[in-house]
Parts: C-alpha cells; structure tokens; sequence
C-alpha cells in the first residue's frame, strides 16, 4: 500500500495553531517517521505521501518541504524508508506565490500543494480558514498557476463548495486534483447525504480529479463499518478504481482506533473489487497521480 495521508509534526522546530485545540491534545507531540511505521507495523505499506501539516503560516513555507526532503534523505540512507512525495502549503494569494512555489519545486519530494478551503466565517480552528477563497480571483489565478510547475492540488472543502469546485477544476484541465477525506460526508448536517452527493458527482465527471478514501472518522469514532463502506461504495461506482487512493490521515486518524483496525477496514471496503482493482485502489492510483516511481521489488 501507498499511504497518501500522512502528517510528521516536530513540535520544537515548528509551531502548529490547530494543535492548540483541546480536541487534538492527544496528538500534541513529535510524529516522526518511526512513529509511522510503529503505527502501521502490520500492514504492508511500501510508503507514504506526505500532506503538509498546516505549520504556522508565519513560517516560510518552504521550511516545510526542505525538513521533509531531509526526514525522506534519513529514511534512504538508514534503510527505513520515509515520504515517497510532499504535497505542500503554499498561499495561492500571495502575491509572492510563484517564488514560493519556484522553491518547494527545488525539493523533488514536491508533487502538488494544498490550500485548505474549507472556511467559516464564525470557526475558532486555526485551520479552517474564515473566508471563501474559491471565490478569491487572486487565489483562482494562483491555482492556475500550479499548470506552470507541473503540481497537483489536494481539495479539501466543505460538501457545499463542491459544485464551485467542480468549475474552477474544470476551467484548468492542467492541475490534477484529488478531492481529499472522501468529500467531508456530514450525515449529521445533510440529511441523506443529497448536498454530498451531487458535489461528488460533479467532480467525478472531470478525468483530471480522483478521490482519497481516508479520514473515515468523518462518519463515526469510533469508526462506523457501515457508513464507511457505504460511502467508499458510492465513491468506487462513480471514480472507478483508477481514480480511487487511500490514505491513512495519520496520526490525526489514531483518534478513532489504530492503523491496524483502519487496514482491515479498507480490505473490506475492497472486497468484491478484482485483484487489479484492489491494487490500483491501495497503490496504483496513488504511483500515477503522486508519480512516485515503482519499488525494485514491483
């Protein structure tokens, strides 16, 4: 398995706002890549995909990357592995962007970015942002300009953003997108998941977009069997495989039960899917999209 949500903190090299929050105290501490691999100990993971873990914005963004490409260097010079790619924050307002972006590029760990926009106005998260910045032209024209470096963009917007989404997406064949945490499905605030479901299903129409199976959590913690394979149902009908990953969202994750128990969730979710098809869902998708070059042993 390619794991294409995984987050590494260093609490005295960086400051993190959204871990401020007592509903993350359990996860305030170092998350470094032997912390990963103690986690996912039993299942068969040749690697990961790390998501930028919403460092300071105060912070050079870059800083980031350049700490990640050394964590990755470690792992290969040990034998231990590490990050097989970094999608990476850049503020896609800025009018600095296109130096900013110039120099994650530096880092050939670097694949694509995120810019979370999920918003609301009344949130007191540090990561959830205030404003609408789909609806942003400056942050529209820094998401054009990802097609100049060749990087993708990780979504991740509310249920309702989805169809606005879906345009932007559409107006930029060019940048690959994979619509992160299976859409944020909310059955508490969307009765039968109708707003979740048409948003979805405008993505699914665009070739250039796939679909992250991960942060389950979203429809229960501890986690809900049911919800979960009904969801990655609907998500499998209307992505296909091809356009299907997964991801762990670890440690974040860990706060609904372990990797373990996530692993054998995800096979279940598999389980009528061919063989091929089960990899292109644990691997395949992620190697194309993320273009992390096959092991020695594939």
């Amino acid at each position: 398995m390619i794991d294409t949500h995984v987050h590494h903190w260093d609490l005295e090299r960086f400051r993190y706002p959204w871990l401020d929050d007592p509903a993350f105290d359990d996860l305030r501490k170092d998350y470094l890549p032997p912390d990963y691999w103690a986690d996912a100990v039993e299942a068969p993971v040749e690697g990961w995909v790390h998501i930028q873990a919403e460092v300071d914005h105060q912070f050079d963004p870059v800083a980031e990357t350049e700490w990640l490409g050394s964590l990755a260097d470690e792992g290969n010079a040990s034998g231990a592995g590490g990050p097989l790619a970094c999608v990476v924050y850049a503020d896609l307002r800025a009018a600095d962007v296109h130096d900013v972006l110039s120099r994650h590029c530096r880092y050939p760990l670097t694949r694509g970015v995120r810019q979370e926009a999920w918003f609301d106005p009344a949130s007191t998260r540090a990561d959830i942002p205030r404003e609408d910045l789909l609806s942003d032209p400056a942050w529209q024209e820094g998401y054009r300009a990802l097609a100049e470096f060749g990087l993708s963009f990780d979504l991740l917007v509310w249920p309702a953003q989805l169809p606005h989404a879906a345009a932007i997406a559409a107006d930029t064949p060019a940048v690959p997108v994979v619509l992160e945490h299976l859409g944020l499905p909310d059955p508490a605030g969307d009765a039968g998941l109708r707003t979740w479901r048409v948003g979805v299903a405008a993505l699914a129409q665009l070739p250039h977009v796939c679909v992250k199976l991960s942060a389950f959590s979203l429809l229960g913690s501890p986690r809900d069997e049911r919800a979960v394979r009904d969801v990655v149902s609907e998500l499998l009908e209307l992505f296909g495989p091809q356009r299907c990953m997964v991801g762990s969202n670890f440690p974040v994750e860990r706060l609904a039960g372990d990797f373990s128990s996530l692993y054998e969730l995800v096979l279940a979710c598999l389980q009528d899917l061919s063989a091929e098809q089960r990899a292109d869902v644990l691997s395949g998708t992620a190697r194309h999209f993320y273009r992390i070059r096959p092991s020695k042993g594939d």
